[in-house]
Parts: C-alpha cells; sequence; structure tokens
C-alpha cells in the first residue's frame, strides 16, 4: 500500500509563489515557472522566526534530548526522539514533534510553541492539519503523554526540519541563525511505515549533503540547479549566485522549492519545470550542480520515485549529462554532480572518465574539448547490495512479495547487462579555452581529512593541481620546486632490532585523509619539500647519498610527484 501524498502548503491565496493559480509551465517546456518569490502572505518569514527563537536547529535538537537519541536519527530511527519528546513539555520538543517526527500535539501545545496567530495562519495555509484523535500522525498510541478525551489535536501535512551549513558555504544574511536553512518536504521512511508515493519529494538526504559539500563556492552571476527536488541546491547556490535556475519535472518539487525560498527570506531563485537541461534552453550558466535522478532502476520494476529513477535503461541519465553539461558552462564555468555508473563484468572501460574522452575525442571543438573532468568514485555495491539498497529507501517491507519481485527486476536486469558492480561517486567539471582539458579518476573510499576550508576548497585545489599537471612537460616539474603540506606526518615501521625501516609511510590530516606507503627516496623527497629546491636538484643530492643514477631518480620522482601532487602531500612553488 502506497502513502498518499498532501498537498504543499499554499504561500498565499493565488497560488505558489504568488503566481497565478495554473501558470506553472508544462512538463519539458522549459519556460519560467515563477521568478522570486513575492508572497501574498507573511508566515513563512514568521515560522522562521519562530523556529529560530526555539533553537529548532540541529544543535539545539541534539542538547534536547542528548547524542543517543540524536545518533538514533542518523540511522533512521525516530523511535527514541518520539519517546523522549512526548514526555517532554518544552516548545522545542513540541515543534520536533511536529516538523521532524510527524506526530499529533495537542492544539493548545501547539499554540503555546508557536503562538495563537502563527498557529491560525499554519492551519490556514494548509501546513497544520486536525489529527485522529487518540492516534498520531507517526501511526501509533501516544504512549507515555497524558491525553485529555476529546482533545483536539493537529498535524503537520509536511516535514520541517534544520540542516546546518557546511564549513565553505556563505551564511544566510538577516537571518537570527545564519548558518541555518529550514527545509520544507514530504515526510519519509524515517515516520512512514508505507511505501512511498512516486511523486513523493525527498528532504534533507546524505546524497543532497554531499553535493552541498563539494560545490565550488565562489561568487558567480548565474547558477543553476538540475533536479532541484525541495531546493536544498539551490537555496545554497543562492548564497554565492546574483541568480539561480532551479530545474525540475515534478510541480510538486517546485513548490516545495518556492515555499522553502520562503521560509529562508530567498528571492533570487526562478523555477523552471521541464527534464534535466531542457529547461535551460541552451543558456550556459556559471556553475551548475545537479543530483539527478541517477539510481539504476530496471524499467519493468514497480514503484518508480521522480525524484530518484531518471527512467532510462543502466547509466544512460548519467552518460547524458556527461555528455550535455560543458555545452552549458560559460568559459570558466564549473560543475558539480553525484551519481552511479555501472562497471560491467568484461572489464571494460566505463564511468565518466571514458564517456567524457569519448566525446572530446568524437566532437573536435565542441565544448567537451574544452572541459576538464576529474572523478572522485567513492564506493562499488554489488548488484544485490545495490538493490536491496534502493527498495529498502522505497519503503518496500523486507520479505514481502514486492521485496522479492523488485529484486528478482533488478538482478535480472544488471544480469543482462552482465554488470558485476555499481559505482557511486562525485563529479566536477571546468570549462576553459585557455588550459589544458584532462579527464581523471581516483577511487577514495573511506573517511575523509579535516578540511577546514570546506572539502570544496580542497576539491578547487585538487582542479587546479590536475589542470597544471596536464600542460606541464616531465622537464617543468623537474625543474619546480615543491612545497609539502603542513598536515603531512611521517610513520616508520622497523622489525624488532633493525635499524632499517621495513616500512615508510606518509599520512595526510586533511583532503582525502589518505596514507600512502613510499620508498626512501620519496620520503626523503617529501621531508626535504620546503620550496627552496627544485626537484631535480634534490634528485642530485639524494642520488650520491643512495649511490644511485641521479636522473634515473629524477625520472623516477617526477613520475611520484604527479601521482601524489592532486591528493594534496605536496605543492609546487609557481610564480
Amino acid at each position: 500500500m502506497r502513502s498518499s501524498l498532501p498537498a504543499v502548503p499554499k504561500i498565499d491565496s493565488a497560488g505558489a509563489a504568488g503566481m497565478p493559480a495554473g501558470s506553472e509551465a508544462a512538463a519539458g517546456s522549459g519556460e519560467p515557472a515563477g521568478r522570486g518569490q513575492t508572497a501574498g502572505s507573511e508566515w513563512p518569514s514568521h515560522l522562521r522566526s519562530s523556529l529560530e527563537s526555539l533553537e529548532y536547529t540541529q544543535p539545539g535538537l541534539k542538547a534536547l534530548w542528548g547524542p543517543d537519541v540524536d545518533q538514533a536519527l542518523l540511522t533512521n530511527d525516530a523511535a527514541p526522539a518520539l519517546w523522549f519528546a512526548r514526555t517532554s513539555s518544552a516548545s522545542l520538543a513540541v515543534v520536533a514533534r511536529l516538523f521532524l517526527l510527524a506526530d499529533a500535539v495537542p492544539t493548545a501545545s501547539a499554540e503555546d510553541a508557536l503562538g495563537a496567530d502563527l498557529t491560525s495562519a499554519l492551519r490556514a495555509a494548509g501546513l497544520l492539519v486536525p489529527a485522529d484523535a487518540g492516534e498520531s500522525h507517526s501511526g501509533d498510541q501516544h504512549s507515555g503523554e497524558y491525553q485529555v478525551e476529546g482533545e483536539r489535536r493537529l498535524v503537520s501535512s509536511v516535514s520541517i526540519v534544520p540542516y546546518s551549513l557546511p564549513v565553505g558555504v556563505p551564511r544566510l544574511v538577516g537571518q537570527r541563525k545564519p548558518d541555518t536553512l529550514y527545509l520544507a518536504s514530504d515526510f519519509g521512511t524515517l515516520t512512514q511505515p508505507t511505501v512511498l508515493d512516486g511523486r513523493y519529494v525527498l528532504g534533507l538526504g546524505g546524497a543532497g549533503r554531499t553535493l552541498i559539500e563539494i560545490t565550488p563556492r565562489e561568487a558567480v552571476t548565474t547558477a543553476a540547479d538540475i533536479g532541484t527536488g525541495c531546493g536544498i541546491q539551490a537555496l545554497a547556490l543562492a548564497l554565492h549566485a546574483d541568480s539561480v535556475i532551479a530545474t525540475d519535472i515534478s510541480a510538486r518539487a517546485l513548490e516545495f522549492t518556492r515555499l522553502n525560498a520562503q521560509i529562508n527570506g530567498i528571492d533570487n531563485i526562478e523555477t523552471r519545470r521541464g527534464s534535466l537541461l531542457e529547461p535551460l534552453r541552451g543558456q550556459a550558466v556559471d556553475l551548475l550542480v545537479t543530483n539527478p535522478p541517477f539510481v539504476i532502476t530496471p524499467q519493468a520494476a514497480r514503484g518508480q520515485f521522480e525524484y530518484r529513477d531518471g527512467g532510462l535503461p543502466g547509466d544512460q541519465l548519467m552518460r547524458s549529462l556527461v555528455r550535455d553539461i560543458p555545452g552549458h558552462l560559460t568559459e570558466g564555468g564549473q560543475a558539480a554532480m553525484l551519481g552511479n555508473w555501472e562497471v560491467a563484468q568484461s572489464g571494460a572501460e566505463a564511468g565518466p572518465v571514458a564517456w567524457h574522452k569519448h566525446e572530446q575525442t568524437a566532437s573536435v571543438g565542441s565544448a567537451a574539448g574544452e572541459t576538464s573532468l576529474m572523478v572522485i568514485e567513492r564506493e562499488q555495491l554489488t548488484p544485490t547490495a545495490y538493490a536491496h539498497t534502493w527498495i529498502r529507501d522505497g519503503g518496500v517491507a523486507r520479505a514481502s512479495g514486492q521485496w522479492n519481485a523488485d529484486t528478482a527486476a533488478w538482478l535480472d536486469d544488471f544480469a543482462a547487462r552482465s554488470v558485476e558492480q555499481i559505482a557511486f561517486g562525485w563529479v566536477r567539471f571546468k570549462r576553459s579555452a585557455a588550459a589544458s582539458a584532462f579527464a581523471a579518476a581516483d577511487r577514495i573510499s573511506g573517511p575523509l581529512g579535516a578540511n577546514a576550508a570546506g572539502l570544496a576548497a580542497f576539491l578547487d585545489t585538487r582542479m587546479a593541481m590536475l589542470e597544471w599537471l596536464e600542460g606541464a612537460e616531465d622537464s617543468e616539474l623537474a625543474a619546480t620546486a615543491f612545497v609539502r603540506g603542513s598536515d603531512i606526518v611521517e610513520h616508520r615501521h622497523h622489525e624488532p632490532g633493525s635499524e632499517n625501516p621495513s616500512v615508510i609511510e606518509m599520512a595526510q590530516g586533511t583532503g582525502f585523509g589518505q596514507t600512502l606507503t613510499v620508498d626512501t627516496a620519496l620520503a626523503a623527497f617529501i621531508g626535504v619539500a620546503d620550496g627552496s629546491m627544485t626537484l631535480r636538484t634534490v634528485a642530485g643530492a639524494l642520488a650520491a647519498l643512495l649511490e644511485v643514477d641521479s636522473d634515473k631518480l629524477c625520472q623516477q620522482l617526477v613520475r611520484q610527484v604527479r601521482d601524489i601532487l592532486p591528493l594534496g602531500f605536496v605543492y609546487p612553488v609557481l610564480e
């Protein structure tokens, strides 16, 4: 049984974002669905002010119920938070029950927490609605809570959750909590035990958080969020872009985007309805981000979702974006994207780098030829693990008939293409006619380093280093001085009684947090890399100590530096 979806709360009586009713552009037309957020009602801004004053933030909630309950929420278990909130009289607990936990609260409690006037406005907008007496929206009895017979109760029709902006993302201006966005979306599997509706609009998820963290954050004129969903990427882009275009095939998603812009006091987002890049109508932008519907779903599977299933076989949707995104970037423009791609049993080269190289070769003089591509593969899953992940994501009960049928459909689909693994990763693009375009991929698994300026800033540096390496001959590297990353430490492992180390490791505290096993020469090169000597000079000195050929050692160090430079172990001293 699928859960039904409520209407998106109204911003005013005329229609979402102050638009005349029925003015949403038709799917695929690419026509603007509304510019700005000229709502005829003030309740979204009043709601934000109330949530801020109650400390309805990620740190505020953790302080309310403690780290144990907070950790349970991170594993998609709302039960401990429900137990705590239902036994608390704090206004913050009431708000959390309404907007995070999908729980019904007494009308009087809602009015005490939010104020009678705001509660009335939220009811008029359709955000707060009456609940069935004696049963919560979360679907169980109000255990641990005193109830008055016949007491009127309210539930929220949609979820509204706080999101703390990560390091590196500009802050909101003029807000009491400038580091917090409030995101309205549909309630998901945290609180809903039934299979989700196909038109479900996802709120704050792991993929969305990741995309925010890897997106370049320099100031730009025009940015675009392709497949905006609830608008989380568009909201972040709006903090450092003059204007933002947010596109989605789902009219419901665009309603949420406009609502979230209103709640957060953001007025420079234009929504356009249509599929993927079509609404741009050939327009080039300075920064493009997309968390597309990249899930590889068999076309025969039931229960596809607009927010994650692209409707194309295999990884063809990802392939089309890698092909088309360069043509929508201005000179110097950049893009960031997440996605899945298949790794075939044959071992043939596949994925974004292979697709991009094909476009560069097939279309000489095209945008692809001027665009560099950097891929960071974060994980690979087997077909079985991948299928289980996404079937569970849709709320299908394990061991049910639908679970078994969907699993069979997924495995049949992968087997038909001899797929052995499904990769997930990040893709960054940069278009520049003046630089040498490259296409590079690395597999980085496990926890990342601590990046004080944000992960995106490290990726920006990595892109610059790869660009420099692409245009630099070996002789230029040999003539360049390098400086060691300030976070690098060395570990030497000795066998008992041995004077010489059996293993030398270089560990990185920032960046990707990598640990490399290095040889004696490379360890010595990194150790003396203070920017005062060229690589060739260091190689000559080391060759004398190690009693090896100087030219051969220089060539070896050049090859090794090409590998470690993009990881951030050393950096060139450039004029």
